[in-house]
């Protein structure tokens, strides 16, 4: 606390903090802050306020619905076509992370999430596989509803039914079974498959890293690119239009 009293009499003087001079202390705070230190300052006056008022020395908080501004951050690049090609030859060849090779397809296949494809079951398929349910979602350890807690249904392509119809087959699965799981049972974990297979794969195909959710930035820009209206691409990935 002691800083940050430093930094209010620096700016207040003997002035009272209201709603308009808050807003330009945090102003100010940004001027001369990185945006995670103005948050810890502004979490700090939120709770001296707030101590302040049970204690009936103030009326009101004019910190509680201030935000710290993000700074814009640069859309990721989506692969090519060309590095798409790469990055599932190279899990295709590889000869420790192969296991990986329709997990990785079905991902630049549908945009999906990746805890909707990590909680996927063959029982989310229709008969044919050419139609999924996703209402399910694994994230954090846990089994949980979809990020928009909204349920959709998506038509497959047939290339990606008949890799499914495949897949199930050879492995016999049950339809509780997980439809990607890790090599060793249970969800596949987006860290370690991340550090591992996915930044092994790129690196020996000479890409730039890019995190592996951007198989999802990926499949939509494509999509787009490729005249399917924004109405239908939002429908498929679940996104807001």
């Amino acid at each position: 606390y002691r800083g940050l009293i430093t930094w209010l009499r620096e700016f207040f003087g003997d002035r009272v903090a209201d709603d308009d001079s808050a807003t330009e202390f945090l102003d100010w705070l940004h001027e001369n802050m990185a945006p995670i230190t103005v948050r810890e300052r502004l979490i700090l006056l939120r709770a001296g306020w707030k101590w302040g008022i049970e204690k009936k020395l103030l009326d009101s908080n004019p910190w509680a619905d201030l935000h710290v501004r993000k700074p814009p951050k640069q859309s990721p690049r989506p692969f090519t076509k060309d590095e798409v090609k790469q990055i599932l030859e190279g899990f295709e060849n590889n000869r420790y992370y192969s296991y990986y090779t329709n997990y990785v397809r079905f991902r630049f296949s549908t945009g999906f999430r990746s805890g909707e494809i990590n909680g996927l079951r063959w029982r989310h398929f229709n008969a044919d596989f050419t139609v999924v349910w996703i209402g399910e979602s694994h994230t954090h350890g846990e089994f949980k509803d979809t990020k928009t807690g909204k349920a959709r249904e998506v038509k497959l392509s047939a290339s990606l039914a008949e890799m499914l119809r495949s897949q199930m087959a050879e492995s016999d699965s049950d339809p509780d079974d997980l439809v990607f799981p890790a090599p060793k049972g249970g969800p596949i974990h987006e860290g370690n498959f991340a550090k591992r297979a996915w930044k092994t794969v790129l690196s020996d195909a000479g890409i730039a890293y890019q995190k592996p959710y951007n198989t999802r930035h990926t499949f939509v820009s494509h999509a787009l690119e490729a005249g399917m209206s924004p109405m239908e691409v939002a429908k498929i990935t679940g996104h807001d239009v």
